[in-house]
């Protein structure tokens, strides 16, 4: 569907936008006689600008879809890491270290580190190294 909206959005205003600018060149053209100015007027008002709108609200409902189809998926995102969290708080007496959070989260160590360092902030967890050199978050 989205892709039909696509093609449309396309051709309405590839059609459109050119042919409302020959028109309007025409309406302000000092040397267009009366009658073609009416004939071009006629062809804009019933024709071309429709055909603009049209497109332009096909794009713009485009745009709006993808926005909301990306909040969507960040929200699923955060619900999962955040399932992930408190299953390893849990099953871990509220342990957790960054290759732990990587791994069952299926993310980056990056985003396994500022995911729990904001949770850290936000719960006011305490730090440990372990003998590896690995920093354990505390949620307590």
């Amino acid at each position: 569907m989205r892709l039909v909206k696509k093609f449309l959005a396309v051709c309405f205003l590839f059609f459109g936008v050119p042919l409302s600018v020959v028109m309007i060149w025409d309406i302000i053209n000092p040397k267009t006689t009366n009658k073609e100015k009416e004939n071009a007027v006629a062809a804009l008002v019933v024709v071309t600008v429709p055909s603009t709108i049209i497109g332009g609200w096909l794009s713009w409902s485009l745009v709006q879809q993808n926005k909301k189809e990306k909040a969507l998926l960040l929200e699923s995102e955060q619900k999962h890491l955040q399932f992930v969290f408190l299953e390893l708080v849990e099953s871990n007496s509220g342990t957790i270290t960054v290759l732990q959070m990587a791994k069952n989260a299926n993310i980056s160590t990056q985003k396994a580190k500022e995911y729990l360092d904001d949770k850290a902030k936000e719960l006011d967890a305490s730090f440990e190294v372990n003998e590896n050199g690995n920093i354990l978050y505390r949620f307590l």
